[in-house]
This record gives C-alpha cells, sequence and structure tokens, in this order.
C-alpha cells in the first residue's frame, strides 16, 4: 500500500491573464494620477486614460494615452502614471512588466467660471 497525498495524480491548474484585464488595470492606475484629466472624445476620438497592453508568457508590454491640462509637467506626469501602472500590474495581476511607454496629451485648461463679461 502506498501512501500519497489525495490529488498528488492531478495537474495543477494554470492562471491565464487576459490582455483585456491588463488594460482595465492600468486604466484605472493612469487614472488616479494626480494631474491626469479623464477626456471622452475631443481630438483624439477616445477615452483617456487609453492603454493598449498585451501579455506574452508572463510578461507585460503597455501604452498608457492620458491627458493633462495645459503647462502641468508632462515628465513628472508621465513618471507617476508609468510608476502607478506598473505598480499595480505586478501587485493585482502577478506579472512582470516589460516596458511601459507614456504618451501625453494636452487639454486646454479650465475657464474660471466665477469671471462673468458684463455689457452695460
Amino acid at each position: 500500500m502506498t501512501d500519497s497525498a489525495p490529488g498528488a495524480d492531478t495537474p495543477r491548474g494554470t492562471l491565464e491573464v487576459r490582455d483585456r484585464v491588463v488594460t482595465r488595470i492600468a486604466e484605472i492606475a493612469a487614472g488616479r494620477v494626480s494631474g491626469v484629466e479623464r477626456v471622452t472624445g475631443g481630438l483624439t476620438a477616445r477615452t483617456l486614460p487609453h492603454v493598449e497592453a498585451s501579455v506574452r508568457g508572463r510578461r507585460v508590454t503597455a501604452t498608457v494615452e492620458a491627458a493633462t491640462r495645459w503647462a502641468t509637467p508632462i515628465a513628472d506626469v508621465a513618471s507617476r502614471i508609468r510608476a502607478a501602472v506598473s505598480e499595480d500590474l505586478v501587485r493585482d495581476s502577478g506579472l512582470d512588466v516589460d516596458t511601459i511607454a507614456v504618451r501625453i496629451h494636452y487639454v486646454a485648461p479650465e475657464r474660471n467660471s466665477t469671471t462673468t463679461r458684463r455689457v452695460e
């Protein structure tokens, strides 16, 4: 009589993280970054932040498009997006991140709504 653990002959399952799940994790992470504006339509004809991602094996490559208000330092926003997306992808998907490219679009600053023109 042999003593073996229950299920020892049964192969273990696998977890497959789809590109769309990775894309959604990255979009949420990018949207939480301070300075990132949510934009729908406009010149880009898409909602920003927008992510295109691919998973190959256990590696992720992603491109993030995001918007920020005019005069916000692009390098700072891009760096924070890259860090937030990378951190969330590793934590939430368990995958390794190869590259995260970031494209920033400027949007016009909001007009001061408290200032109104008065015509007499």
